[in-house]
């Protein structure tokens, strides 16, 4: 069984979302757009609650994307890093 690595950055910001009740669009990779808040997640899945408070469970492997919905996220919205690093020839 696959350890859940809550270390991970994609881990952490959904978990902010499950504390903050953050409303979120969830994309599926069949093109399926979601709107609600993710309840719980897990190694493999996620709780998704839809608009009717009706719980989905969703595999990680079928969604496209998750962002937050119109731009909410509070301390926790989504953030891009890029790392650059020389590495030099010695």
């Amino acid at each position: 069984m696959t350890e859940f690595q809550t270390g991970t950055p994609s881990v952490r910001q959904i978990q902010g979302f499950i504390k903050e009740a953050t409303e979120v669009e969830l994309k599926l990779i069949t093109n399926d757009l979601l709107i609600g808040r993710i309840r719980w997640q897990d190694q493999d899945c996620l709780c998704f609650l839809d608009e009717a408070d009706q719980p989905i469970i969703i595999w990680h492997h079928a969604i496209a994307y998750i962002k937050p919905k119109n731009g909410a996220g509070g301390n926790r919205s989504l953030q891009v890093f890029e790392s650059h690093e020389v590495m030099s020839a010695e």
